[in-house]
């Protein structure tokens, strides 16, 4: 069977299917494996935070091991893509190009795991993403803990003082057309402070929000945790601007009716939203696959399948914003409803 896209969902879906006997190829059109959460850093403090950042390596490991195997194949093809795929009985039919020139091949299913595409900061001018240097993104902070374990400012190399989250930035926005909550910024925006907290107390944090989504099943004690330690404002600043000393002057309005105001940060994260993957659209159209309202794959009832009767089926974000976990999970239950499948075609 053939699987597009070797984030965790995909790799999941190939260890589950590999463990149960069935051969599988997976293509990845990066150079690497494990999608945007390879770069995530991991958010304990003294205490596991189940941020899932450890699930990628973990799962990285055993696809590893599982390739390595003799029986069932597990090939996995880096940098290359989907050209064609057309259905001929029972099967499709597909060609895949990349590093290895092009080829063909042949499979009784389809897993689509093809992730999402963040959100481009730079589609919100009004926060200076990509001009003022202390302006990061959620993802730029994941990738310069994970590397360095350190959080500094771009400008100087020096650890701020102030830090200042801004919540949906792409996300919940009406003039952008994306209404949808991306489920998983609250997440990662309260973990990552209170990682920063735990390592250097004296830094004054500031969560600018409209809502807190629940996550986790430790939630409630965790948000009154963080309300110990972070300050929450609710409120979304409506532009960035520079100030001496590369700082950042947020322009906010806390309640209707009030002056805006203003505060000085030394450091500004934008927690970006999840986006429709870029190739969706194109791969809808090559095999025929309904898209949501918001441009992901659209979901119908509980299973994991757009097609029973075809044997198309998917897993993790490509259906909408979800955490590591659930697409994890999502990813094994899109597996077996798979398997399934293949079951009632008359194999074992």
């Amino acid at each position: 069977m053939l699987i597009l896209g070797g984030g965790i969902a995909g790799l999941t879906a190939a260890l589950v299917l590999n463990r149960l006997g069935i051969s599988v190829e997976l293509l990845e059109k990066t150079g690497a494996l494990g999608g945007t959460a390879r770069n995530f850093c991991c958010k304990a403090t003294d205490i596991c935070r189940q941020c899932g950042a450890c699930l990628v390596n973990d799962t990285l490991r055993a696809l590893t091991l599982a390739a390595l195997a003799e029986a069932p194949p597990l090939a996995v093809r880096l940098e290359s893509e989907l050209t064609e795929i057309n259905r001929e009985a029972k099967e499709f039919l597909y060609s895949y190009c990349g590093p290895e020139g092009a080829g063909e091949g042949r499979a009784e299913a389809l897993l689509l795991a093809t992730g999402f595409t963040p959100f481009r900061a730079e589609e919100k001018p009004q926060y200076g993403y990509g001009r003022l240097p202390n302006v990061l993104t959620g993802l730029d902070l994941e990738k310069q803990i994970k590397e360095t374990g350190q959080v500094l400012r771009p400008s100087d190399h020096q650890p701020p003082q102030s830090i200042a989250f801004i919540q949906c930035v792409g996300s919940r926005d009406l003039h952008l057309g994306h209404p949808f909550c991306s489920q998983v910024c609250c997440g990662y925006a309260l973990r990552m402070a209170s990682l920063i907290r735990h390592r250097k107390p004296e830094t004054a944090v500031t969560i600018f929000y409209m809502d807190i989504q629940n996550f986790g099943k430790d939630f409630p004690r965790f948000l009154e945790e963080a309300r110990r330690q972070l300050r929450f404002i609710r409120a979304i600043p409506g532009d960035i601007r520079g100030g001496e000393n590369d700082r950042l002057v947020l322009t906010y309005q806390q309640e209707d009716g009030l002056p805006s105001q203003k505060e000085t940060f030394d450091l500004v994260v934008l927690s970006i939203g999840l986006m429709p993957g870029a190739d969706l659209i194109g791969l809808s159209q090559k095999i025929n696959l309904p898209l949501n309202a918001d441009g992901f794959l659209a979901q119908k009832g509980s299973r994991f399948s757009l097609s029973p009767s075809e044997g198309v089926f998917f897993a993790g974000t490509v259906s909408g914003p979800k955490s590591i976990a659930r697409s994890v999970s999502q990813a094994q239950q899109a597996s077996e409803e798979l398997v399934q499948f293949l079951k009632e075609r008359g194999r074992s």
